[in-house]
């Protein structure tokens, strides 16, 4: 969690931090004292502090690592925040070590899995600064919770799942990770949940395509030797179970509180790694079950052969322990498992729409509503009625941003509705839809009762999808970042693939790979900035546009972008400025709901003025909780 800026003072000169520059830990006073010096060294400032970095103002120094420094950015009109990694400048003139430092983010590019931190950027500070600008993330990394307290089995179990999903789709794309470990993982709260992964640090990750192996000297570790496969610690073939390996290392220290092998040095760990079986963990804690023991053995069998064969193996034996015997014992034979209800909420909308609903999600942005009847018009605006801690229900309102078919709950397995996206919410409205979120994170998951869609139908229903546009076929929703575009284009093609078997011959080698194609293009367009900043103008996207430019696209180039746009419909720019007017009319008046919809309706009609997006964010930083 990154500190926010004291209120008494200007951050600390040194590093940015929230305290005086004479206390920082950066002043020179201990090293002037450890090289026996009578007088301090002189302090030099950051003088990347304050500056612009691309598009982003540097704000703070987040940390220091190996290779590289990370500072906390902030863009200054829409206040997106990423985290810019710079090489150390000693390494900088490494050719070797600039190579693998752009191998981090060519290695997360390929991949695009909302568990892995996204890279939007890499470029050249001059004269010789390389840098990296990455997802920000606001949390803690998985050692933090391992150091505090023993981890709850089903948190675990839960991180341990989202970190084998990703590693499958790392390993899919032929990128083999490590250097897996607590503080390569980071946690965030995310749609509701409060441990949503986040796995961090490719930069020593194997590729699957470079022949010549790690860029490494010969005898340098590359690793973390408590987590090292004994593959890894003799330098022999390194794929995807060595990985596995060092999640089978965190997974026995989640569940017994510590490492199986620690030791007075590098060299005695590498050699437990080696040649010392663990102890089982269930004379560590004889509470751990005998099923979760099992699959953490198996991950730490020496030989590569006799472990998981793959993230997706390991996955479905943890899987099988969540949903183990220990459910069942822990209630009557014959009882039902109990059933928290979400409450039922007063939903209205236009033409008269009114409904008593259950959510089935709740997130800071948005609510799920479970429907079989009519849906109310997608981009229609409801009015939800959420209740708050002193028994009176709040008022929030949102846009119908996706509906979900019976035939498409089906293939996805949950249940048909729709999604309301919800704006900026004043603190008491935000408080309850948070309170409601944790409410239905906290209760047992409804089992679907899947319907088998046949084949051809199916295939029918995405080549409907294919023809509304690249949003309608990915299933994704306007703010959508990079990396759940990346997913939902996954998803997609996966359903393509598992329906293959179910068809006949020619409609396999026919439609099929038009399909293929199609989803193809679509994540092509989707998921890079300077392709989808047009196709997002162009709809009144501005959240995709927001993605764009957080994605590092100058400002002189959405200037031309929006003076190509504004040559097709000059019309765009008088709306956008009457809508302004209106919305500095209702924030002067206290109306924040008023004013934002009418920011909002500037924003769709000219989307790419950056003038436009000021005001805007800044009224939604403005009532974000504190």
């Amino acid at each position: 969690m990154v500190p926010t800026q004291a209120d008494d003072g200007p951050p600390c000169a040194l590093c940015g931090g929230d305290h005086p520059r004479a206390a920082c830990p950066s002043a020179a006073r201990p090293v002037a004292h450890t090289l026996g010096l009578d007088e301090p060294l002189p302090v030099v400032p950051d003088p990347l502090l304050g500056t612009m970095v691309g598009s982003f103002r540097v704000q703070r120094l987040l940390g220091r690592g190996g290779m590289g420094t990370v500072y906390l950015a902030e863009h200054p009109v829409i206040g997106s925040k990423v985290a810019i990694k710079f090489l150390h400048e000693s390494m900088c003139a490494n050719p070797e070590l600039v190579g693998r430092f752009y191998d981090e983010a060519r290695a997360v590019n390929l991949i695009g899995h909302e568990n892995i931190v996204a890279i939007f950027d890499l470029a050249l500070l001059p004269p010789s600064r390389y840098y990296i600008i990455m997802e920000y993330l606001d949390g803690a990394p998985f050692s933090a919770l391992l150091r505090a307290s023993r981890v709850d089995p089903a948190i675990s179990l839960d991180v341990l799942l989202q970190l084998a999903d990703a590693l499958r789709a790392a390993h899919d794309r032929g990128v083999v990770h490590r250097d897996l470990k607590p503080e390569n993982v980071f946690l965030v709260r995310r749609r509701g949940r409060a441990h949503f992964v986040k796995l961090m640090d490719f930069g020593i990750a194997k590729l699957a395509d470079r022949q010549t192996g790690a860029r490494t000297a010969a005898g340098v570790i590359v690793g973390t030797p408590e987590y090292m496969a004994p593959e890894q610690c003799e330098n022999g073939r390194i794929d995807r179970r060595t990985d596995v390996y060092a999640l089978g290392m965190m997974a026995y220290e989640a569940a017994t509180g510590r490492l199986p092998f620690t030791g007075q040095g590098i060299p005695h760990i590498l050699l437990a790694q080696l040649r010392q079986l663990p102890r089982p963990p269930r004379e560590v804690d004889p509470t751990i079950s005998p099923a979760l023991e099992a699959v953490i053995l198996k991950a730490l069998q020496k030989d590569p052969a006799d472990r998981f064969q793959d993230m997706a193996a390991f996955a479905a034996a943890l899987e099988e322990v969540r949903r183990g015997p220990e459910r069942a014992a822990a209630r009557p034979p014959g009882a039902p498992a109990a059933r928290a209800l979400a409450p039922q909420l007063d939903v209205a909308g236009p033409g008269g729409y009114h409904r008593r609903l259950r959510p089935s999600e709740a997130a800071r942005g948005g609510l799920f509503f479970p429907e079989e009847g009519t849906l109310p018009p997608l981009f229609s605006r409801l009015a939800v009625d959420v209740p708050a801690a002193g028994g009176r229900p709040v008022r929030v309102e949102g846009e119908v941003v996706r509906h979900v078919s019976a035939a498409e709950a089906a293939r996805w397995q949950m249940q048909p509705g729709f999604a309301l996206q919800l704006g900026a919410l004043p603190g008491d409205a935000q408080a309850a839809v948070d309170a409601l979120a944790a409410q239905l994170a906290s209760r047992p998951a409804l089992t679907p009762q899947p319907t088998e869609v046949p084949a051809p139908l199916a295939l029918d229903a995405i080549a409907k999808r294919a023809a509304g546009g690249p949003y309608e076929l990915l299933g994704a929703r306007p703010e959508d970042g990079f990396p759940e575009i990346r997913e939902r284009a996954r998803a997609v093609r996966r359903q393509l693939e598992a329906l293959q078997q179910n068809l006949t011959s020619g409609t396999r080698a026919t439609r099929v790979p038009i399909l293929l194609a199609q989803v193809d293009a679509a994540a092509a367009l989707l998921g890079s900035p300077g392709e989808r900043l047009m196709l997002d103008a162009r709809r009144g996207n501005f959240h995709g546009v927001a993605h764009c430019v957080t994605a590092g696209t100058p400002p002189p180039v959405l200037e031309a972008r929006r003076q190509a746009m504004l040559s097709e419909d000059p019309r765009r720019a008088d709306e956008a400025q009457r809508h302004l007017a209106r919305a500095r009319v209702a924030e002067k008046l206290g109306n924040v709901a008023a004013a934002l919809a009418e920011y909002e309706a500037a924003l769709r009609s000219d989307p790419l003025d950056l003038e436009l997006h000021r005001p805007y964010w800044d009224l939604r930083r403005r009532l974000e909780p504190r």
